[in-house]
């Protein structure tokens, strides 16, 4: 069963390495913004919201409504955040998100955590890279 991945993020760069990761695991990607974030979480099986903490639209709100709400409390939210706006962790504690992490982190964890939430039960294969022929 397949269920949808959130993302709420401004950067082009994140929003793109997110819905490649998130079709690559046959989990239909949907982005959102923070005002329609608990509308897009309530939408369809959604398994997993991504959000950026630095977005330029507060995004604090929005993930305290998505957990107080009935429907959404049980969605795993991920937050990341640059490693030095240690600032940006603390009140992503305090709105409720699931998990936060360094944008290194979750780069790293990306496939994983959507594997996990929207796939479960799979398990990622990684294939050893060949060596070249010798000349």
């Amino acid at each position: 069963m397949n269920r949808t991945v959130v993302v709420l993020a401004d950067d082009l760069f994140w929003k793109t390495k997110i819905e490649h990761a998130a079709r690559s695991a046959q989990a239909p990607p949907s982005s959102s913004r923070a005002v329609r974030l608990v509308k897009a979480a309530e939408a369809g099986k959604t398994a997993l919201v991504l959000i950026d903490l630095a977005i330029r639209k507060d995004p604090f709100p929005a993930i305290a409504a998505l957990k107080k709400s009935a429907k959404t409390k049980g969605i795993h939210v991920v937050g990341w955040y640059e490693h030095v706006r240690k600032d940006l962790e603390k009140k992503g504690t305090e709105a409720g998100c699931d998990e936060l992490m360094p944008r290194s982190t979750f780069s790293q964890r990306l496939a994983d955590l959507i594997m996990t939430y929207a796939l479960p039960g799979a398990t990622r294969t990684e294939e050893e890279e060949k060596e070249l022929p010798e000349e």
